[in-house]
């Protein structure tokens, strides 16, 4: 009966709206909740940073350090729509915590995440971690319809690891991918622009989307109908 009851008034509101009535329809932007299995790590979370590591030696050309930072910031970014949650952004983590050693080992170093908790009252912190990089130059490359073409390429393989740690409790869910491959024409460099580093980004994009898009989904838009004769 409840059901029932409750299917009667839905459409007795469609009709009213459709009918021109005193409903309207309003179309909304809605915050939406993370992963149900990453809510836990954001439990009293109020203040979440992030910082980026690698060991990885730079390569000739490419300034490794230089793309983590434009990662690091676009992870911020993309946090921002959690509700609710201050962001903390890498340049404020180091510029605080210059004696800290935020490398692949020393950021997760039980001192360290005391410090972070003191100094900067972090509840929490994501880790974004380039794991591996390889990179060479090939004599071809492939081509835009298939097959290969006779123009040299820059052919990359990454691997990323994203963490979500809780400083609070400890308790720690990572984000383990497979090496990913991006392998492109090489083009002629254009006002000082660096395609190795446009091409990493591109490959490093795809498993940041992917935890972004668990921990802080974009907002989801839903309709509700409002009575404008209520008084």
């Amino acid at each position: 009966m409840k059901r029932r009851a409750l299917l009667l008034l839905l459409l007795a509101l469609a009709s009213c709206a459709t009918a021109g009535g005193s409903f309207k329809q309003v179309a909304f932007q809605a915050p939406s909740q993370p992963d149900p299995e990453l809510r836990p790590y954001l439990s009293e979370v109020s203040r979440l940073g992030v910082l980026s590591t690698t060991n990885i030696e730079p390569l000739k050309e490419l300034d490794i350090e230089k793309v983590m930072g434009r990662l690091t910031e676009a992870t911020a970014r993309g946090l921002g729509s959690l509700p609710e949650k201050t962001i903390v952004t890498q340049d404020e983590i180091r510029w605080n915590c210059k004696d800290l050693r935020f490398d692949s080992t020393g950021a997760l170093l039980p001192e360290s995440r005391l410090a972070l908790r003191e100094q900067l009252a972090l509840d929490a912190l994501v880790l974004v971690e380039l794991k591996s990089l390889k990179a060479q130059i090939t004599p071809m490359s492939p081509g835009p319809y298939g097959g290969m073409t006779g123009q040299p390429g820059l052919d990359l393989s990454v691997n990323l690891q994203v963490a979500l740690l809780n400083l609070r409790t400890g308790e720690t869910w990572t984000q383990r991918g497979e090496p990913r491959r991006n392998w492109q024409p090489t083009q002629m460099q254009l006002f000082g622009d660096d395609q190795a580093e446009r091409q990493l980004l591109q490959a490093l994009a795809g498993p940041l989307q992917q935890f972004l898009s668990r921990l802080a989904p974009p907002p989801s838009q839903q309709v509700r109908h409002f009575d404008l004769g209520a008084k």
